[in-house]
């Protein structure tokens, strides 16, 4: 690219050692090619898959960025070849290739910063929320123990009235966390930033981004035709193959230095304590340093070494920083998820357990291993693995581990519906309780709701009517401190393996299964978590298979809220936090 006075006559155009070098080149070049497409391929291919967890990289933007980096590889191969070549091709591949390249980079950058902190942030307030899983029970009766029989009854009463309005009603939003809070101005806080980083949610689409993308792009294009326009050493006509450093490269060369030494160290600033369980940060790190150590040598080389550039042209060593980053963006993770996928594949092995007809292949496998642990079945690898699941769900320190490492593989909201499930479980036996403890008998037909009720939910879910506020006055005065410690006790009992349904007919059996309804005061909690978690539209929703969505949708539309409705949706969400995150969790530590 810089024109030398003193020519090396053993390198020009149809020497032995040209050619050589070209033919060298030219094979190097074909294997590029394939390795990219090869790679490229498989990568598009097993995204589909949702346990190969690459699609959390957003995939349109690695193959943004892999096809800028080609363009900039081929560019560097040809240059290295041929030296000498049309001076507008080079422009063109640099300006275009580098421009998508960087491009995709800051928009993976800015989506990893602000997925990252909603699911982090997500995950803290979930935190608050006094052992949500199995060490519920165990708080509140450690408390219990800590202070006397009145301040203990103070304390369970205090709990009930958090749970509970002053119209009877369960509080809507989010279950559990009315419960006793910590630091409620830190939690103020937390949840002002939720906010912020979840208004910031609709920049981060795949839409929104590839419209960055795109306008980057047109820039880029634009910016050269102008070149092209104003630089007869650039002219599309006639081809000029002697191409020095001149102010042609210089726009591109100071977006380059913009992107690499100020707007990607300041977002790595930002996203530096991010340890996402993808790698997506150690990523772009490899992606930025690569940049800055190749930009430093590509300029020494072809300013300073003059002599040195005609047998190997400097801007060839773009190829490596075409070829190390496609390396860490599309190769690697393509490996680490095809050996993520192996592991969790596991599973597939047969089981001697009958599997339920009506739930889908793998959350059938997935209970029928469950009831090999609950029925003795002589534990195999599998077993053993899923039992040891279970028991990190049921302990308070280990589950704490485990809802930050999903919360960094952007699954809080998995971890949240469990949550919520939970209390939602052990809201119906308190609810149930008392409603025996007042009538002084067994439940009978139809303890949550009679027929009527169930019209009256329909047209009144938020349970505003008159009969329904009676209803749940009472009720809410029946609530003693004794009932909250049952709560407790039936909390720290149940596991989260075990559905609502399983948990109330074990508790009052004798029940018909048709009969089994949510009591009122609980419809608005379930359609709060129905809109939250179930609904596709939602931020936090848990991308439950399409058939469940519509069938938890069909029984809403109906006012049928029986007390399997999230039951089988529990079921898949603990699949994929078994599959997905616990298998990544346990191949990290």
């Amino acid at each position: 690219m810089a024109d030398d006075t003193e020519i090396l006559q053993d390198w020009v155009q149809g020497t032995q050692n040209y050619r050589t070098r070209a033919y060298v080149i030219m094979g190097v070049g074909l294997a590029y090619l394939l390795f990219v497409l090869v790679t490229t391929a498989m990568f598009i291919m097993i995204a589909r898959n949702k346990r190969s967890g690459l699609e959390k990289r957003s995939v349109k933007l690695v193959l943004f960025q892999a096809l800028g980096c080609y363009l900039v590889g081929v560019d560097g191969l040809v240059t290295a070849a041929l030296n000498n070549w049309a001076c507008f091709g080079k422009l063109w591949l640099f300006n275009v290739g580098f421009v998508m390249s960087l491009a995709a980079m800051s928009a993976r950058a800015f989506h990893l910063f602000v997925v990252y902190r909603v699911h982090e942030l997500a995950s803290r307030l979930s935190s608050k929320v006094p052992g949500a899983i199995g060490a519920s029970g165990k708080r509140i009766e450690s408390q219990s123990q800590q202070h006397g029989d009145g301040e203990s009854d103070r304390s369970a009463g205090s709990t009930a009235h958090q749970l509970i309005d002053s119209t009877g009603m369960i509080k809507p939003g989010r279950l559990g966390s009315a419960i006793s809070r910590s630091n409620p101005y830190e939690r103020i806080r937390l949840e002002q930033r939720l906010c912020k980083y979840r208004r910031l949610l609709r920049f981060t689409t795949d839409r929104m981004l590839l419209i960055y993308l795109g306008l980057l792009l047109l820039f880029a294009i634009v910016l050269t035709l102008v070149i092209n326009a104003t630089d007869k050493q650039f002219a599309l006509r006639p081809v000029n193959i002697v191409c020095e450093f001149m102010w042609g490269f210089i726009p591109c060369l100071a977006i380059i230095v913009v992107y690499f030494f100020i707007v990607f160290p300041v977002i790595l600033w930002r996203v530096w304590r991010n340890n996402d369980a993808y790698g997506i940060r150690n990523d772009l790190i490899v992606c930025d340093t690569v940049g800055i150590l190749v930009m430093i040598v590509t300029l020494v080389w072809v300013l300073r070494l003059h002599e040195t550039q005609q047998i190997w042209p400097g801007l060839s060593f773009i190829w490596v920083y075409a070829l190390f980053i496609h390396i860490s963006s599309v190769l690697v993770p393509l490996v680490h998820s095809i050996n993520h996928m192996r592991r969790a594949n596991d599973d597939s092995s047969a089981s001697d357990v009958a599997i339920p007809s009506s739930a889908s292949a793998p959350v059938a496998l997935f209970l029928a291993n469950q009831e090999r642990l609950q029925t003795g079945v002589r534990p195999t690898g599998v077993s053993r693995r899923r039992a040891e699941f279970n028991r990190m769900l049921d302990s308070a320190s280990d589950y704490q581990q485990f809802r930050l490492f999903a919360a960094s593989c952007f699954c809080s909201e998995l971890t949240s519906f469990i949550e919520e499930y939970q209390v939602l479980k052990s809201l119906v036996l308190v609810l149930l309780d008392h409603q025996i403890a007042k009538s002084g008998s067994k439940p009978h037909a139809g303890f949550g709701f009679s027929a009527l009720d169930s019209k009256d939910a329909k047209q009144d879910p938020g349970g505003t009517g008159n009969r329904s506020n009676r209803l749940s006055q009472s009720i809410a005065d029946s609530i003693l401190s004794q009932d909250m410690v049952d709560f407790a006790e039936s909390f720290q009992r149940t596991s989260v393996t075990v559905s609502i349904l399983e948990t109330v007919n074990d508790r009052y059996p004798g029940i018909r299964p048709e009969e089994l309804v949510f009591p009122k005061q609980l419809v608005a909690k379930i359609l709060a978590m129905h809109s939250e978690f179930v609904d596709p539209a939602s931020l936090t929703s848990v991308n439950a298979s399409p058939h469940m969505v519509r069938k938890i949708f069909a029984r809403i539309d109906l006012g049928y809220y029986h007390v399997s409705i999230f039951d089988d949706i529990k079921d898949e969400v603990l699949l994929m936090l078994y599959s997905d995150v616990y298998t990544r969790y346990i191949a990290k530590k």
